[in-house]
């Protein structure tokens, strides 16, 4: 799924802990949609400067102990614990903390799924592809020591297909008919037709526990905030909003007790003081800015890492299209020809990045690069605008242009918070005046900003990003017509007809999949409801004092339960 990203924040919490982790839903889901930050070969992660991050071929060195905590610093607080509306990244590290049971979780080198770490023994498809089953491995528990059985499973996807609960990917889930549980260790997902990403749609989210939710309101009830039960590594003990969450180790989780006693989520004002407190030693981990890079270099504490990871993140700045100006697709053109991304990129990012021209970033096999490109050019920025019926006042050519007496004026709004995403908005404003357009940057409060995207969508224009699921049919909830996470209002026949179709192709070879998704690369790329601007390479800082997994094409951030503190202290 796919989760917004809301923060720099060590890549663990992005959609790398969704498909790793815990798949989840995405902004959580199941590892298959984006969430508000899809398989080829990206770069390997590799550590740079600082301190080695252990034994980077092997297991982590030394021996592992129990003990200790480890702190990570981020801005931007989570919205819910409860794993069925949670559609930020923020929410997803909270969520993967106290609730982490999946059925399976995919190899962090090969990227398949796999049991081994997963709460399934076992799983088999039909000859007709048209049911899955698990088998469940025994002893499983909750925290309170009650079984996680086959029924939790069932109850957690039963409310997601409920109406009454507000479950934002429901519309990627209308291939299942049913799920059943013959018994408590045995889970039957049975579809109406054969799914090519099925798998990944039954690693569902949570699970949450039938014997606690079953009589509550999902959408409204004190535990969404306040768990008592969980099944991950580790359990919300306590949350101060916008100041911290703590998190102590379960003694009951399925895969052993983790070696760190207590994981702490400090939430800071900014980016600024993410860097203050990881330099100064005062938090373990946090995510590094392109400008503060060379400097980490030379801190002997931190050992550092930067990769592509196969489930990117990437930025844009997203239009409103319910908009009477953004309706008209000419007018975003005009933006995006209006744009120097090259040189928003190399002074934001310094080389650390990857510009972007569609919805696919560069490791998928779904990316194409044969896609319509507006690259930098005011000229044909303000020709399109002129096009659209927006003239130039004739005293002042370089002045707002106006139509039926009215001006070219929008908003930008960004997170407040994140350096990057005011940096994209002010020069996007400077860049927009240079063609006759007037934009007003507003910044706001991460969980207000996020109402205003998914449920007001009181906006003309806003800079986020996504972090992005591995299968790329969890872009449909995005761009279809009808999509839960559809917050530009874009509709485009042949996309709606086009996403299914890619998700059922005969025999799901995947280069015959591929080749739908390049067309609705094409046709999404032309109709510009994003301005797409880059892909992040994820850079991150990490005290030395924690030893973490090896790297592995997908970062170090999986399985955090074996990470421990040196010492035990």
């Amino acid at each position: 799924m796919l989760e917004r990203i809301n923060a720099m924040r060590i890549p663990r919490r992005a959609l790398l802990q969704q498909t790793l982790t815990r798949p989840a839903p995405a902004l959580l889901a199941t590892a298959l949609l984006p969430a508000l930050a899809a398989c080829g070969q990206p770069p390997a992660g590799r550590p740079a400067g600082g301190a080695p991050a252990g034994d980077q071929t092997g297991a982590p060195s030394g021996q592992p102990v129990r003990g200790g905590t480890y702190t990570e610093a981020t801005f931007g607080d989570a919205k819910t614990v409860q794993p069925l509306l949670s559609q930020d990244t923020a929410s997803g590290s909270f969520i993967g903390n106290h609730y982490n049971a999946p059925l399976l979780r995919r190899n962090p080198d090969t990227l398949e799924w796999e049991t081994k770490y997963g709460t399934a023994e076992s799983y088999s498809l039909s000859p007709d592809g048209l049911a899955i089953t698990f088998k469940l491995k025994p002893n499983l528990q909750w925290s309170d020591g009650r079984p996680i059985t086959a029924q939790d499973y069932t109850f957690t996807f039963e409310k997601m297909m409920d109406p009454k609960v507000d479950f934002p990917y429901r519309s990627n889930y209308k291939v299942f008919e049913s799920v059943t549980a013959p018994d408590d260790r045995t889970i039957v997902f049975k579809l109406s037709e054969p799914f090519c990403p099925a798998i990944d749609y039954t690693v569902i989210p949570g699970p949450i526990p039938k014997h606690i939710f079953e009589n509550l309101d999902i959408n409204d009830n004190e535990l969404n905030n306040k768990p008592m039960v969980g099944s991950g590594p580790w359990l919300l003990q306590e949350w101060v909003k916008d100041d911290h969450a703590t998190f102590v180790a379960n003694d009951k989780f399925y895969l052993g007790r983790p070696n760190i006693d207590k994981y702490v989520i400090r939430i800071v004002a900014d980016q600024n003081v993410v860097w203050a407190m990881l330099k100064a030693g005062e938090v373990d981990a946090g995510g590094i800015r392109a400008e503060d890079w060379e400097e980490a270099k030379t801190l002997k504490h931190l050992q550092l890492f930067n990769y592509y990871p196969p489930s990117a993140s990437w930025v844009y700045i997203g239009c409103n299209l319910r908009n009477e100006i953004l309706k008209d697709v000419r007018v975003r053109q005009a933006i995006a020809h209006a744009l120097d991304r090259k040189k928003i990129i190399e002074r934001i990012r310094l080389g650390h990045a990857k510009p972007m021209n569609t919805t696919y970033a560069s490791a998928s096999w779904a990316y194409t690069d044969d896609v319509p490109k507006f690259d930098y050019d005011p000229n044909r920025a303000k020709q399109l605008l002129e096009e659209a019926g927006w003239k130039a006042p004739p005293n002042d050519p370089n002045g707002t242009r106006m139509k039926d007496g009215k001006p070219l004026k929008m908003r930008i709004f960004y997170n407040a918070g994140n350096k990057e995403r005011e940096q994209v908005a002010t020069i996007a404003q400077q860049y927009a005046k240079a063609v006759g357009i007037e934009l007003e940057v507003i910044s706001e409060e991460w969980n207000a900003y996020l109402n205003r995207v998914n449920k007001t969508f009181d906006m003309e224009l806003y800079v986020l990003g996504w972090s992005a699921g591995i299968e790329p049919n969890g872009f449909r909830n995005i761009w279809m017509t009808n999509g839960g996470q559809n917050s530009t209002g874009y509709s485009n026949p042949r996309v709606d007809e086009l996403y299914p179709k890619a998700a059922t192709v005969p025999g799901c070879k995947q280069e015959d999949r591929a080749k739908l998704y390049f067309e609705i690369d094409r046709i999404i790329s032309q109709d510009q409801p994003y301005i797409f601007l880059w892909e992040n390479e994820v850079l991150s800082g990490v005290n030395t004092r924690i030893t973490v997994n090896k790297m592995t094409k997908s970062g170090y951030g999986y399985r955090p339960w074996e990470w421990y503190v040196k010492g035990g202290k």
